[in-house]
């Protein structure tokens, strides 16, 4: 029996509405003729589920919806690409944010000294440069479900891409062919497809293969059971079902055809590990390193968001950050391990100005899993030390990347001030659409000695297709500057009005250069 509410959705759902009363609401009773008959009502009740439409009477003989709340068949949708959120009011308006911006904290407040701002004075969070928003409607009869609502989302956001094959190119394509196929198409929905093992999140030193196992992580879209099912390039001969660890559970049988099929409820995630039948090579793979090099092992401090890639499975940190030289000063060594499923073998090197002499020179180390040790070096200064900043630096070597803390070593009688100077060699950027631009950025430095350091390439939303490189390392030596470069591809960016700035880190100090106007004429 149905119970309809006795107001529709637009006069209950109002500021402080309170629906605890029982006719503020629909009801659905389920009852069967005698009491022991009500289990039997709800199974017929889940049954009749699968169409998505119940039948029941409405109580009273009244009408099963208050007035305006009817539904007249037909089923509307806004599909969008990328903006921050949406709404559906009572009223049945759709709402859809383009911009989310924020201007007080902390995304307003501007840490590192001195405060950057837009070319025309504004914050960046104001977001005062051109932006370009895509969105789709479909309407069609019945619900969403027979709309393809989902579906049709999915396909907004993942447009097909074609490439013309150039006359040199050799070789034939088949007519049709998939790389990975998920059935039934837009009932089930891809989620992700990676190789088997997520050794950075467990700190594991086992690299992963494709070639000998992938997880499909997939899920069902119209709140139905389905039965799914998967296909590679080869046949699996193995299959599982997991959970989000990938831990193997339920075996799936492989099929005649080489796929995997697997039973999902209305709306289920489900993760699948497969297996090949034969290992095929699958090359060097894209190593997870750095771009700029040595990496500094207090990143956080450098403002730049996770851990480097890589997870930093072994670092190495120095303390306290400055010491006062007059004499020989000695410094803590720390080195750890995240590793867990494997020992850390290695040597800290330790370089110190010319004439000055470091105690070790070097420090070997061997770590069990989630190990660390603790050392001393002692830097001894040569009699009469230059005045101003020197460093000693420590560094380690892991995996192909190396990994580098540092003590600032200050000699009484030397400057004060930022130890390094970042200026652009332009006041603002115009470039044609195809044509290219050149952006100079010079970096001095006013310590003794060498300095490590990390620029990046910060610009308008639109624009990072053209702008690069956008991580890029540099060593400029001491009393010495050095110019690093950034490029702007026309071709890349759409036309319209953005700003550039240069975001310099360098032993756990940060500093901004100025925004300058970018301007992408047609």
């Amino acid at each position: 029996m149905w119970v309809a509410p006795r107001a529709g959705l637009r006069e209950e759902w109002v500021p402080g509405a309170d629906l605890r009363d029982l006719e503020r609401l629909p009801l659905l009773v389920v009852a069967g003729a005698r009491p022991e008959d009500d289990a039997k009502a709800v199974d017929a009740l889940i049954a009749d589920l699968d169409d998505a439409v119940l039948t029941a009477t409405a109580a009273g003989g009244c009408e099963a919806l208050p007035p305006g709340d009817a539904w007249d068949g037909r089923s509307f949708a806004v599909l969008n690409r990328g903006t921050p959120g949406c709404v559906v009011t009572s009223s049945g308006d759709l709402c859809m944010s383009l911009m989310r911006s924020c201007s007080g904290w902390p995304s307003g407040i501007w840490v590192d000294p001195p405060r950057r701002t837009a070319p025309d004075g504004s914050a960046f969070q104001l977001q005062r440069w051109t932006h370009e928003f895509e969105y789709a409607v479909v309407a069609g009869a019945g619900d969403w479900r027979e709309v393809r609502i989902p579906q049709a989302g999915h396909e907004f956001n993942h447009p097909l891409t074609a490439r013309l094959r150039t006359a040199a190119q050799q070789g034939t394509l088949p007519r049709k062919s998939a790389l990975l196929g998920v059935e039934p198409a837009g009932e089930v929905v891809l989620d992700a497809f990676k190789p088997l093992g997520s050794p950075l999140a467990r700190g594991s030193a086992v690299p992963v293969d494709p070639g000998s196992g992938v997880v499909v992580r997939m899920h069902e879209v119209n709140g139905r059971p389905v039965r799914a099912r998967i296909r590679g390039p080869q046949a699996w001969t193995e299959g599982a079902r997991a959970d989000v660890l990938e831990s193997p559970g339920e075996e799936l049988a492989s099929q005649r055809d080489g796929g995997l099929a697997v039973d999902l409820t209305g709306f289920e995630v489900a993760t699948v590990l497969a297996t090949p039948g034969t290992e095929s090579p699958t090359g060097p793979g894209t190593a997870a390193h750095e771009p700029a090099q040595p990496i500094h092992t207090r990143y956080w401090l450098h403002n730049s968001g996770p851990a480097p890639r890589g997870n930093m499975p072994v670092s190495v940190y120095v303390s306290p950050g400055a010491l006062t030289v007059s004499g020989p000063v000695t410094a803590t060594v720390r080195v750890g391990s995240e590793l867990t499923d494997a020992p850390a073998l290695g040597t800290v090197a330790f370089e110190v100005p010319p004439g000055w002499r470091a105690e070790p020179v070097e420090l070997p180390y061997a770590l069990g899993p989630g190990g660390f040790t603790l050392a001393e070096v002692t830097v001894t200064p040569p009699p009469e030390p230059a005045p101003g900043r020197h460093w000693l630096a420590a560094r380690l070597m892991y995996d192909g990347q190396t990994y580098e803390d540092t003590v600032a070593l200050d000699v009484p009688g030397g400057q004060h001030g930022p130890t390094l100077v970042s200026r652009k060699g332009v006041e603002r950027i115009t470039v044609r659409a195809g044509g290219r631009a050149r952006v100079p950025v010079t970096v001095r430095n006013t310590t003794r000695g060498p300095v490590n350091g990390t620029l990046w390439a910060v610009s308008s939303w639109g624009t990072w297709a053209g702008v690069g490189p956008g991580c890029q390392g540099f060593t400029v030596a001491g009393d010495a500057e050095r110019e690093c470069v950034i490029e702007v591809d026309g071709s890349a960016v759409e036309p319209g009005s953005y700003w550039l700035l240069a975001k310099v880190a360098w032993h756990g100090c940060v500093a901004y250069t100025e925004a300058v106007a970018l301007e992408v004429t047609p």
